[in-house]
């Protein structure tokens, strides 16, 4: 019974070009399409004329070989060394990157060769591309011409100056008296200031930060209405002790005895005010 080689199918076989599954380049429309292997989709979108690709296709097959053969050998490489490349080298062979599946000897030649062929086109070209030499020893060459420059120099000066002061020492009516935008250091009394920009915020801030230093600590303005900044809740209450439950530190508070811990507390609290404010004065 004769036996006959096995045919390749044609329903096996995925039409060039094509990507193969692993692939982890790009390829156009490939995520609108579905229900066929990646080889097909892939078949079908670098070969449909409707989808808009490059022209230059990341598939290659690689040099085309050369016609010149008498171009292609040892004799035309005029360096030597290169010559002598044996498997292992480690070193740069120019263009053998171009070549695959092949011994290591016949890509180090091929590689070789065409460099030695790209060099002399090179060579070539620039030698065609020199201009003739004037033999002439009476020809006059003008001088260059010098730069064009104005009569009178005109130094630029920048209108705006730098500001070396600190904006805490600043006016309150200066209009540098704020930080930038960017700024990452603390701005006090602005923490509760928002809604505008961060210019305007730190103006407000500082103008409100110099106005309680130049006042009196223990007057009244510190804690008006009108402020910007929630008045701060004073641990302490000047007129009333505090509930027996407190665990805080009280002023005087261990050397007192004899009545209970709210009367305790305020003798002590109003002891330690008259004690600062007469430490103050002095």
């Amino acid at each position: 019974m004769e036996t006959f080689a096995p045919k390749l199918s044609e329903a096996l076989l995925t039409p060039d070009p094509h990507y193969i599954p692993g692939y982890s380049g790009y390829c156009p429309q490939l995520k609108f399409h579905m229900g066929k292997t990646y080889s097909q989709h892939t078949a079908e979108l670098l070969s449909s004329p409707d989808v808009k690709h490059s022209s230059r296709l990341v598939l290659h097959t690689g040099p085309s070989p050369s016609t010149d053969t008498a171009a292609l050998t040892l004799r035309g490489i005029p360096n030597g060394n290169l010559k002598k490349v044996i498997p292992g080298y480690t070193g740069f062979i120019p263009r053998s990157q171009n070549y695959f599946s092949r011994s290591f000897s016949d890509v180090c030649f091929k590689a070789q060769a065409e460099f030695h062929q790209e060099r002399e086109a090179r060579n070539l070209e620039r030698s065609t591309e020199l201009p003739l030499v004037f033999t002439s020893t009476n020809r006059q060459f003008e001088r260059p011409k010098r730069f064009l420059t104005a009569n009178k120099v005109v130094s630029f000066k920048p209108s705006y100056t730098p500001v070396t002061i600190s904006p805490y020492s600043m006016d309150d009516d200066n209009q540098h008296k704020h930080f930038i935008s960017g700024f990452t250091g603390h701005v006090p009394k602005s923490r509760f200031l928002m809604g505008k920009g961060y210019p305007i915020i730190t103006k407000e801030a500082l103008i409100k930060f110099g106005k309680e230093q130049r006042s009196d600590s223990t007057s009244p303005e510190t804690l008006r209405k009108d402020s910007t900044t929630p008045p701060i809740q004073t641990i302490y209450q000047s007129k009333s002790g505090v509930v027996p439950s407190f665990t805080g530190h009280i002023p005087g508070n261990k050397f007192m005895f004899g009545h209970t811990f709210g009367q305790i507390s305020r003798e002590a609290l109003e002891r330690f005010r008259i004690e600062r404010l007469l430490r103050e004065k002095s």
